[in-house]
């Protein structure tokens, strides 16, 4: 197949803009079956690792960006676009781009947006023996759907991302799952990964439906398959959930029931099935980061140095000198029936991070007057 490299730079006619120190490019690659869907690709690509609301809409079409179906605006942060490199096959496109942003001008929902919320992933399983069944010949549809995902969580920086755990996990919605054996299991990967959120993915189908044995039908109609998973994210330090959604949706699918299908081939991945796969996980990770980014970071106290705190978060989470950390304490209770019960109670004592390390941090009493006492490993603590 032959294969042509272009390199050009796209004429946009925007609005004139300066170089500031607020500013700077931002590469990504991108894949689509068009130059314009390769574009819009590595474009979201690049929304993601800046930081910009994923919910602003910035579109490229016909050599220009666009926002809300009108020219670009200048409040907007995308200030000038690049195909640095851009590579064609028979099925496919794909570029290298680079994106001026303007930093100042991102939109940001909430001020903890800018620290990185420390998830782990666990890998797709399916939900049962059934929906197992459905996969013949794309048995490895959880890899891919991780990898997508994986990747373009890993490229936001609305999350400090953990290794993938390959973990007997599925969500609280499968069959036979014990509620306590879960959240145990839970707490545990996060208390390993030493991250604060868990992301499980649960395929409940991708069953093939045929359009029957009339001769004629088939010639006018395509056999269809389905896409149905869930996503379910966890809060391990606070023991709630945050986030379920379903993702579902059946289109066509053009090769024979006895193909064994390379998931990673040009043959898939420019197919209505192989570009819906892609759409939804895209659009799986845009809900991820618009339902998180504005949820708190909680870190765990892991040690006590005299007055100081020693906490779970550090360097790999973007944590800096100087941020502010509210103490709450953790307590087991008993109730009145004489059951027990974990109880957090949010103090008036604040912490500053005095000292970064890799993986964790020193926290030190602003007030010493205000010092609460008895406080002991297990105990939280949440950014301001």
């Amino acid at each position: 197949m032959q294969k042509t490299i272009l390199k050009t730079l796209l004429s946009l006619g925007l609005l004139a803009f300066a170089f500031s120190a607020n500013a700077k490019w931002y590469t990504s690659n991108g894949i689509g079956t068009t130059r314009d869907e390769a574009v819009n690709d590595a474009l979201e690509n690049i929304m993601m690792q800046s930081g910009a609301d994923v919910k602003l809409l910035q579109v490229y079409k016909n050599g220009a960006l666009q926002s809300e179906d009108f020219q670009l605006r200048a409040q907007n942060p995308v200030k000038k676009i690049e195909v640095v490199e851009m590579q064609t096959t028979l099925n496919k496109v794909s570029v290298t781009l680079k994106a001026f942003i303007d930093d100042e001008k991102l939109k940001k929902r909430c001020a903890v947006s800018s620290l990185p919320k420390t998830m782990v992933p666990i890998s797709f399983k399916f939900a049962d023996s059934k929906s197992y069944q459905s996969s013949i010949g794309i048995e490895d549809i959880n890899i891919e759907i991780n990898k997508i995902i994986y990747n373009k969580l890993g490229s936001s920086r609305a999350f400090a991302l953990r290794n993938l755990v390959n973990a007997n996990l599925t969500n609280a919605q499968s069959r036979n799952v014990n509620a306590k054996y879960q959240a145990d299991n839970i707490r545990a990967v996060a208390n390993q990964a030493n991250a604060q959120y868990i992301m499980l993915g649960t395929i409940n189908s991708v069953a093939t439906s045929e359009v029957g044995n009339n001769v004629l039908t088939k010639l006018v109609f395509n056999n269809t398959r389905s896409i149905d998973f869930d996503i379910d994210i966890y809060d391990a330090v606070n023991q709630t959930q945050v986030f379920h959604q379903n993702y579902t949706a059946e289109t066509d699918w053009p090769f024979k029931q006895s193909d064994r299908i390379d998931l990673r081939s040009d043959r898939f991945k420019s197919s209505d099935y192989g570009q819906r796969l892609y759409d939804l996980c895209s659009r799986a990770v845009k809900d991820i980061i618009y339902a998180l980014e504005c949820q708190n970071v909680t870190a765990r106290v892991i040690d006590l140095d005299e007055d100081d705190l020693i906490i779970n978060l550090g360097n790999d989470s973007n944590l800096k000198e100087g941020q502010i950390f509210t103490l709450i304490q953790h307590s087991i209770r008993n109730g009145d029936l004489g059951d027990e019960y974990e109880s957090y109670d949010k103090t008036s004592s604040k912490y500053k991070v005095i000292r970064v390390y890799p993986r964790t941090a020193r926290l030190h009493p602003i007030n010493m007057h205000q010092n609460t006492l008895n406080i002991k490993a297990n105990d939280l603590v949440t950014i301001q």
